[in-house]
């Protein structure tokens, strides 16, 4: 299957009903309750815990319907699906929670979304209880042909296609994109996607349209991640489409009509990728069907629908464009399906061990700490299960939250309706928080299927480090701050003093000290998003060598809006004439987003991710600054740019990743201590990973950062950045680390 992007909201009366109904207020993890035989993997891949007793499958009480990807509808009657929810009271829905705003996990890791408040409103109306699965996309039409699920509701678009082997309800929406330019942009044809690659584009941040592209350009490597400005709001950007900041806006149709109206700007095309969305059923199923469309015509009679849009999608009522009455076409003869031999699928049985109790109580894992998740799952599908079946990483709820982990092969064969235990190892992220990662099977062709499974852990923050000594101070140098201790989003002043000296250095965690040369006296204000270690770096004349180092607290503040990062490309330093460009990405609770240098502003009500060259006009110093506001505080990052008279080093190309700086201090301790890692990457960078002896510790890392992590076992560490695009394209750098 594959879903649509981008909507039109039918209107009352126009938009037909779905199919389908129900959720549960807790995700999907219900355990199966029928015997079944038990299959463990081979002792190589098992912890060291005793098997469980392995027992044997009772019959299946219900034919399973095979009408999956291009299945065939047995001959004879079909079980009602209609009576069978009747008698249970419980209409078991299948979802694919990765698709916001229609289906997602919320904060509170509970299934939310559009979709999922519809279906539990159907159910409402028809009397019974929802349960909701959270299966792969392209598993929905197996678990339908199955009977694990009564029908399936996922951002699904009705095509040709698919109508030959499922049946759906009335459609309740239709996507539609439209793209705005300035009218005198002269901009080539867009008449695809792809023509979109080389423009700066503005999206709405968690709009349908943001996935629509970053699955089509962005993850495609067609397009940088920092050419998809993100904005709170698509009406924010049209000054800056009006400032020719960006190129082109993408939104829906109805707003883009609006913009053409108001903002005298021009729709430069539409209809990109247009979709009807309807409830998926098993094909016969027509009394289930009868029901759910009788219930989305009370639902959009009651404005219930309105409601539900204008919550999780922010369509205002004046947008909601209803469809023109038309006169019914004929029905088109559709292919022929094609017959399948069995049907993939996987119920999820129980948890293994590190049991999160439905994510209200996460198990507590050190900063780095390897350990080993399990997961007992079912062969709910009609294909026996082999080496060519793969449990695969699919996503989770921060970056990280692959936790390291490879994709795990199925050991031996695992018959229909046997149960298998299946473990994969992870390391717990060095960065502290709550992690939630989801993992689905894979069959030999690469096709998703199944009840997803995850794992959820939280790490604690490292203990603070005990402060590295210094050298004697000299009465030729003084180094000092005005305050040590911040609150997020604040600064601080650093000075420095000195004379008789050779070289000076001034640079801060993660930073070549070779690359930060200063002049004897000077001040640079910074503004740390997180504690934050500054180094002045001293060379005698006599060749001695001084290093001194302050620390400057900072206290977080939970709701602040968070910078994910901050970067200039180049850092450090460029020649007069030539150009930096600043790329950002910022998080959470943002109410706007401003660009200074020193204290002139650059960008006002800036996107919250975009980019932004900037060309000085004179040598110096200077200070740019990033500052993002919201209704829990101020969060600032700054980077500083010396601008040399001389010609400086030319950087590698931006078409490439760049690792600009990656160092680990200190480089021997003792065990039991801590180390501090910093890097900054640039050029076409889209991924970072901290890599620990082999071990990714941290996956989806920011460009630029630090981190803590606390080593407590005496050897020699590796550490190893590597910097990647969407392209396929690395750079690594490593640093070793004694610990005695």
């Amino acid at each position: 299957m594959l879903r649509s992007y981008g909507w039109v909201f039918l209107g009352v009366g126009l938009i037909a009903t779905l199919l389908l109904a129900a959720c549960g207020s807790q995700p999907a993890r219900v355990p199966t309750l029928a015997p079944e035989v038990l299959i463990t993997p081979s002792p190589s891949s098992q912890p060291p815990a005793p098997a469980p007793t392995a027992t044997q499958a009772a019959p299946q009480t219900a034919t399973p319907t095979p009408m999956g990807r291009g299945g065939q509808m047995p001959a004879g009657p079909q079980e009602d699906a209609w009576s069978r929810i009747q008698q249970r009271g419980v209409m078991v829905v299948g979802t694919s929670a990765d698709y916001p705003p229609f289906e997602y996990y919320n904060e509170a890791f509970q299934l939310d979304g559009f979709d999922i408040a519809l279906i539990r409103e159907i159910g409402k109306r028809l009397g019974v209880s929802v349960e909701i699965l959270d299966i792969a996309f392209d598993g929905l039409d197996d678990a339908l042909a199955l009977g694990q699920i009564d029908a399936a509701i996922a951002a699904i678009s009705i095509t040709p296609e698919r109508e030959a082997v499922l049946d759906f309800s009335s459609i309740y929406f239709i996507s539609q994109d439209a793209i705005v330019a300035m009218p005198d942009a002269n901009l080539p044809p867009i008449t695809q996607v792809q023509d979109l690659a080389k423009l700066r584009v503005g999206v709405q941040r968690g709009s349908v349209f943001q996935d629509w592209l970053e699955d089509e350009l962005v993850k495609t490597g067609l397009m940088p991640e920092t050419q998809l400005f993100l904005y709170a709001n698509i009406a924010d950007a049209a000054p800056d489409l009006q400032g020719g900041r960006v190129d082109v806006l993408v939104m829906d149709e109805p707003v883009a009509e609006q913009a053409v109206r108001e903002r005298h700007v021009a729709m430069v095309a539409s209809g990109l990728h247009r979709e009807l969305y309807g409830i998926a059923l098993s094909k016969g199923q027509e009394t289930l069907r009868t029901q759910i469309n009788q219930a989305l015509r009370e639902l959009l009679r009651d404005r219930v629908i309105d409601q539900l849009a204008q919550e999780y999608l922010h369509i205002a009522p004046e947008e909601i464009k209803p469809l023109p009455t038309s006169t019914p076409v004929p029905p088109q003869p559709l292919p022929t399906p094609t017959p399948q031999g069995c049907y993939d699928g996987l119920a999820y049985v129980q948890d293994l061990n590190y049991d999160d109790q439905n994510m209200t109580n996460p198990p507590v894992l050190q900063p780095g700490e390897s350990f080993r998740k399990g997961w007992r799952v079912r062969n709910a599908g009609t294909c026996p299960w082999n080496h060519g079946y793969v449990l695969d990483f699919v996503y989770g709820n921060v970056a990280g939250a692959r936790m390291g982990g490879l994709p795990v092969a199925v050991q031996g064969e695992v018959m229909s309706g046997q149960a298998y235990d299946i473990y994969v190892d992870l390391v717990a992220p060095i960065q502290p928080g709550v992690y939630q990662g989801f993992w689905q099977m894979r069959n030999p062709k690469g096709q998703a299927f199944g009840q997803r499974v995850y794992v959820g852990i939280q790490v604690p923050a490292q203990p603070t480090p005990t402060p590295w000594p210094t050298a004697t101070p000299s009465a030729d140098v003084n180094f000092w701050a005005d305050n040590t201790h911040l609150n997020q989003g604040e600064c601080t002043l650093l000075h420095w003093r000195t004379k008789n000296v050779q070289a000076v250095y001034y640079y801060q965690d993660g930073q070549n000290w070779l690359d930060h040369g200063v002049v004897g006296e000077g001040d640079a204000q910074e503004c740390p998003g997180q504690t934050t270690h500054y180094y002045l770096r001293v060379v005698h004349r006599d060749g001695r060598t001084e290093e001194r180092i302050i620390q400057v607290a900072v206290v977080p503040t939970a709701s602040a809006p968070e910078i994910h990062y901050f970067v200039a490309d180049p850092p450090y330093e460029i020649s007069l004439g030539q150009c930096v460009t600043l790329r950002w990405d910022v998080g959470g609770m943002v109410g706007a987003v401003n660009v200074f240098s020193d204290d002139r502003l650059l960008w006002q009500d800036a996107p919250f991710r975009g980019e932004l060259e900037d060309c000085p006009g004179s040598s110096g110093i200077f200070n740019y600054r990033l500052e993002a506001q919201g209704p829990g505080g101020i969060s600032q990052a700054n980077q500083r740019i010396t601008v040399r008279e001389e010609a400086v080093p030319t950087p590698p190309p931006a078409s490439q990743p760049i690792i600009y700086s990656f160092s680990v201090l200190p480089t021997n301790i003792a065990a039991g201590m801590c180390v501090t890692i910093g890097w900054q990457t640039g050029g076409s960078t889209g991924r970072v990973q901290i890599v620990r002896n082999g071990r990714v510790v941290w996956d989806g890392a920011p460009l630029v950062g630090t981190q803590q992590d606390c080593l407590s076992t005496p050897g020699m560490v590796t550490y190893e950045l590597r910097a990647s695009d969407y392209a396929g394209q690395t750079a690594t750098a490593t640093v070793r680390v004694q610990v005695d």
